[in-house]
């Protein structure tokens, strides 16, 4: 105990060392376990569902091979038909208003087909999942509520399955509640409802609106179910030709459909902070031979004293152990503490958010990599020391010798290396964001508003229609109202549905010569709201209620659909119509052209695309937007009160500012550059540290060389001009070898930039003048040290 005591005195006598020690170990140790736990939580750990290896997403591939949705009479097809699947279940968003209390309330919902918890493999945790009989057309209705629904609105009681929701006119009673983490994929769901899907409907095979969900059997990889269905394809092409033609499916694993575009910037950040954590074990070993090598007498002393040399190395692993739990400790609060901030973040920044929880693997893999390096740079050194002849150390004055010397600088060159690297690496993502915030969108969000109207898609399309076509009304006559309309996908949302169109009298690029489109279904008003100009013909006609039987519509496209597609002829006039309603769906008609708007995001270029003029009801939940001539004022309050005259007992959500949805789009590249900039931040503060050290100590040990030099005749600015030479030739070394890893990381870089190269040289040049800037600022005061040494003293010595 004596022992311990003794080492944690020794340390406190050096308190410059152990704060500086402790606060590069918290630093590295805590960034690195925190967002090792995201890396864990999102890309490494599985969903939590039995088997869940086994889960596969299952889409279409319309004949351009875009991707699609189900129809539920093929879905059905599929589950006779292949041979890889236990089952494919298809499920579809859906906004549901609860009526059964005082006030309206907004639920999001889903609407599943037969199947959906049995492919997951998930039980209720209070109740059951649906039965037959209720999922049947016309069968009783009835509802499971997510965890979070049971225990916001119901406190977690029992007797929730003696509860019922009302949605749209109907009584759905409550049967069961799923497990906190079931739909942990699926942020804000509260409520699944069977599809109840109408006979007529499974004979419809155009009407696609099902996401499927598929369990592997047994063995059977992604690339089998793949052909297999592929296979079901072309026999369903064979016997639907009109409508399955050319159509093929796409399987892939349901965990990396989540994780989608988030892995690559997931793991460039995880990378900064392992590079974070080099720095910090770098930092640490200069650190520590810098101490070693300062306490030469001190072991020398002792050894004089009769201490053996086990003793002499126990005290200094007993020092680096106190040192090593202190970081850990400090660490482990840090590394909690930014767990629950990333957490904190708003939903959809990240996918499975809410699955999101500290890693104690990957903290104490970060304290066991720093523990070693601290027992190690001690060790090490210490062992040095105490091989020779300790005595003769007393003589010398603790000089350290050329390899220590040599040690130390490689050490600090690395550290700048890994700074530049880091510094270029934040400041390509800091200008590719800056470009996505900048650039030419098509539309304007300035004064404009969006808002949901809840409604389900069973619902009864004429008095839907009426409904829509009264609110854009009164919305319009609303005081400094100045447009107002809707669309099904706002822009830049990445919900892009991709047709396959005829134009009469063209012939496409595709083999059947079609036209492949993105498309969204708008009403009149929608591109005065957004701003969008009409460059030729005209905008959509005034709104028609909802059609008893399928007529032709009036559409428009985009300018990059005539430049990719037409070459210079007009589209105005010309009938077209969608492959996927069929060869007897009835013709419609190009009626304008409008500029291009960036639909898929801000990040893709303009693609051709279709604007279909839906008629009223024709999209139950549309994103309505409307556009004011002045500042917000009591727009948000007007539109409620207009919704609430037109549409009692309908829940408004979703009512916000257009440029706030359209900063929300922006979240994964702010987190991005946010995220290195911070760790570059902590790079540069631990390279400053290690270099400030460094160039301390080189000073102490180079005083009487400085003394003689200055007894000679060279002048004080001449002793600094020595320092900052040492300092200059390491940020060279360190500038070199850090553009060299950023060129070696380029490719991996470049998958996460907009508008601007990965070799930027105003990003790698800022780093490297910024590296050197602190280095020289670091460098300073030992310099001032040199200048100002007493060429007298040191001789004395």
């Amino acid at each position: 105990m004596k022992s311990w005591v003794l080492a944690f005195r020794t340390l406190a006598r050096r308190p410059s060392y152990w704060i500086t020690s402790l606060i590069v170990l918290a630093l590295g140790i805590g960034a690195t376990a925190a967002l090792f736990s995201v890396v864990n939580s999102v890309l490494l750990q599985p969903l939590p569902y039995p088997g869940a290896n086994l889960l596969a997403l299952v889409l279409e591939l319309n004949p351009a091979r875009h991707e699609n949705l189900i129809a539920p009479g093929r879905l059905v097809n599929w589950n006779q038909a292949n041979q890889s699947f236990t089952a494919v279940a298809g499920e579809y968003a859906e906004s549901e208003t609860d009526t059964s209390g005082r006030e309206p309330v907004r639920l999001a919902g889903e609407r599943v087909s037969p199947g959906f918890f049995q492919v997951y493999g998930m039980a209720a945790a209070l109740g059951r999942t649906f039965n037959q009989n209720e999922q049947r057309f016309n069968g009783p209705g009835a509802a499971v509520i997510s965890y979070g629904l049971w225990t916001r609105r119901y406190q977690r009681k029992p007797d929730v399955l003696r509860q019922a929701l009302v949605l749209g006119g109907q009584r759905y009673a409550i049967v069961g509640v799923m497990p906190a983490d079931f739909g942990a994929d699926e942020v804000g769901i509260d409520v699944w409802l069977p599809a109840q899907t109408p006979p007529a409907l499974l004979q419809a095979r155009e009407a696609r609106f099902y996401t499927g969900i598929g369990r592997l059997r047994p063995g059977v990889t992604l690339a089998e179910a793949q052909a297999d269905l592929d296979r079901v394809e072309t026999q369903l092409g064979r016997q639907y030709p009109a409508t399955d033609k050319g159509w093929a499916a796409q399987v892939t694993s349901l965990k990396d459909a989540e994780v989608g575009s988030s892995r690559a910037a997931l793991w460039a950040v995880f990378g900064a902070v392992v590079l974070l954590l080099l720095l910090a074990v770098a930092n640490l070993a200069g650190l520590t031979l810098a101490q070693m090598q300062n306490r030469e007498q001190e072991l020398a002393m002792r050894s004089a004293l009769g201490a053996s040399r086990g003793q002499l190395l126990g005290g200094v692993m007993r020092e680096m152990g106190l040192l090593a739990a202190a970081g850990a400790i400090a660490s482990g609060l840090l590394a909690w503490a930014g767990v629950h901030a990333i957490a904190g973040l708003a939903p959809g920044t990240l996918p499975r958010m809410n699955a999101l929880q500290f890693s104690v693997w990957g903290w104490l893999f970060a304290v066991a990599i720093s523990a070693l390096a601290a027992v190690g740079f001690g060790l090490l050194p210490a062992w040095a020391v105490t091989r020779g002849q300790l005595t003769s150390s007393i003589g010398n004055g603790g000089r350290a010798t050329g390899g220590r010397r040599r040690a130390q600088r490689v050490l600090v060159s690395a550290q700048l290396a890994l700074t530049v690297l880091l510094l270029a690496g934040a400041g390509l993502l800091l200008r590719s964001y800056s470009n996505l915030q900048h650039v030419r969108a098509g539309f304007s969000t300035k004064n404009a508003f969006t808002f949901h109207v809840s409604a389900a898609w069973n619902e009864d399309r004429g008095p839907l229609g009426n409904m829509q076509m009264q609110l854009l009304t009164k919305l319009r006559a609303l005081p400094g109202v100045v447009a107002a309309g809707y669309t099904n996908f706002l822009p830049a949302s990445n919900a892009t549905l991709q047709y396959a169109m005829q134009i009469e009298g063209l012939n496409g690029p595709s083999k059947d010569g079609s036209f492949a489109v993105g498309e969204r279904s708008v009403s009149p008003g929608y591109f005065a709201a957004l701003q969008v100009p009409i460059v030729a013909g005209r905008g959509c006609p005034a709104q028609q209620p909802f059609p008893d039987k399928p007529v032709g519509t009036k559409a428009l496209v985009n300018r990059s659909f005539v430049d990719t597609y037409l070459h210079g002829q007009s589209p105005i006039g010309r009938n077209f119509r969608i492959l996927a309603e069929g060869p007897n769906a009835p013709w419609s008609q190009i009626v304008g052209v409008v500029g291009d708007v960036r639909e898929n995001s801000l990040a893709v270029a303009p693609t051709p695309f279709l604007y279909g003029c839906v008629p009223a009801g024709g999209w139950p939940d549309p994103e309505y937007v409307v556009r004011t001539a002045a500042g917000p004022g009591g727009t948000m309050q007007a539109i409620r009160r207009v919704v609430d005259q037109v549409a009692p007992g309908r829940a408004v959500f979703g009512l916000q500012r257009l440029n706030t949805v359209m900063a929300a789009t922006l979240a994964q590249p702010r987190l991005d550059s946010f995220g290195l900039g911070l760790f570059a931040g902590f790079a540069l503060l631990l390279a400053a540290v290690g270099l400030y050290s460094l160039i301390s100590l080189l000073v102490t040990a180079r005083r009487r060389e400085l003394a003689i030099r200055l007894a000679l005749g060279a002048r004080p600015e001449q002793a600094a001009r020595l320092v900052l030479a040492s300092t200059a030739r390491l940020v060279a070394w360190g500038a070199g070898g850090g553009i060299l890893l950023t060129w070696a990381l380029s490719r991996l870089l470049a998958a996460l930039l907009f508008g601007v190269q990965a070799m930027d040289g105003v990003s790698i040049g800022g780093a490297v003048v910024l590296v050197a800037a602190i280095a020289l600022a670091a460098t300073l005061v030992p310099a001032l040290r040199a200048a100002q040494t007493d060429p007298a003293s040191p001789l004395r010595q």
